[in-house]
C-alpha cells in the first residue's frame, strides 16, 4: 500500500471533494491510501503526486476520475437499513403515496443516493403489497421511482438487480426474499416487471437540480454525512426547492436537518425523524 505524504494529502483531498462532494477531514490518509493505492498501481504511476498530476491532466475521458469516486464512496447499504424509518415507510408514507396517485394521477420519488438499490426495491415492494391490500394494484403505475447514485459500480449493480447470498440476506426477511426474487445460480435476481419501476441514473449531488416534476417523498439516506456543513446548507436548499408542499424527506438516523435547512417541520414517529418540507 502506497503511503500518501501531506502534500499529497491537500491535492487528493481537494480533487475528491471537488467531484463527489466528500470531505475528509484531518488524519484521514489511511483512507485515500487504502483505497486508492490499487488504482496507483494500475495506471502505473509511482506516488500519490504523480497519480493526482494524471488525474487532472492526462484524463481526457473521465474514466480515471470515475474509479476514483467509486473507490472513495462508501456504497454501504442493506435492506431495509433502520427499522423504525422502514416502519415509517411501510404504515404511512406509501399510503400516503398511493392515495396522492389516486387523487392527483401521479407521486414521485426520489431516492438520492440509491447505491445498489436495496432501498429504491424496498419502497416499490411496500408499495406493490400496499396497493394490493388496497385492492387498487393499478395504483403502482401511477408512481414515478428515480434512484440515483454518483457511483457507476454501485449502478451497475442496481441496474442488474442480482444479489449475492451475503447481500440479499442482510435485512431481507424470508417471505419477501421468496416474493419478490429468483434463484439464478448462487444469486438472487429482483422481479424483472417490478425492476422495471424504477428509473436509475447517475447523478452528482454537486449538480444544479434541473427535474421537471417536484418530488412527495425524497430519501436522501446516509449521504450527507460525507459533505461540509457548507455543502449541506447548499444540499438541503436544493432539495427543499424540487419539493412539493407537505412532501417528506427521510435522512439517515445520524443525520439531521437542524442547523442546516429551515425549509422543513421536524416531528417523530416512532423515534425517526420526518422532514416536512414547509
Amino acid at each position: 500500500m502506497f503511503k500518501i505524504t501531506e502534500p499529497e494529502y491537500v491535492l487528493m483531498k481537494k480533487y475528491i471533494k471537488e467531484h463527489c462532494g466528500i470531505h475528509l477531514e484531518k488524519d484521514k490518509e489511511y483512507l485515500i491510501e487504502s483505497r486508492l493505492s490499487d488504482l496507483l498501481v494500475d495506471t502505473g504511476c509511482r506516488s500519490f503526486q504523480e497519480f493526482h498530476l494524471r488525474a487532472r491532466t492526462k484524463d481526457q475521458t473521465g474514466a480515471l476520475r470515475d474509479r476514483i469516486v467509486d473507490a472513495m464512496t462508501t456504497n454501504e447499504t442493506s435492506w431495509f437499513r433502520d427499522k423504525n424509518t422502514w416502519d415509517y415507510v411501510r404504515e404511512v408514507a406509501v399510503h400516503q403515496l398511493l392515495s396522492r396517485a389516486a387523487e392527483t394521477g401521479r407521486a414521485r420519488v426520489w431516492s438520492a443516493a440509491a447505491s445498489t438499490g436495496q432501498e429504491p426495491y424496498g419502497l416499490l415492494m411496500f408499495l406493490d403489497e400496499a396497493a394490493r391490500e388496497r385492492g387498487q394494484p393499478s395504483l403502482l403505475d401511477r408512481i414515478d421511482i428515480m434512484a440515483t447514485d454518483i457511483s457507476h459500480s454501485a449502478l451497475t449493480t442496481a441496474v442488474g438487480a442480482s444479489y449475492d447470498s451475503i447481500a440479499i440476506h442482510r435485512g431481507l426477511p424470508e417471505a419477501t426474499r421468496e416474493k419478490y426474487f429468483v434463484k439464478s445460480g448462487k444469486s438472487w435476481v429482483f422481479d424483472q416487471e417490478m425492476k422495471s419501476r424504477v428509473r436509475f441514473e447517475r447523478f452528482n449531488l454537486q449538480d444544479d437540480f434541473m427535474f421537471p416534476d417536484h418530488f412527495d417523498l425524497i430519501l436522501c439516506r446516509y449521504v450527507s454525512i460525507y459533505f461540509s456543513d457548507t455543502f449541506k446548507r447548499e444540499l438541503f436548499a436544493k432539495m427543499a426547492g424540487v419539493m412539493k408542499p407537505r412532501g417528506i424527506m427521510l435522512l439517515g438516523a445520524t443525520e439531521s436537518l437542524r442547523e442546516f435547512s429551515n425549509d422543513f417541520e421536524i416531528s417523530y414517529y416512532k423515534n425517526t425523524v420526518i422532514n416536512t418540507r414547509k
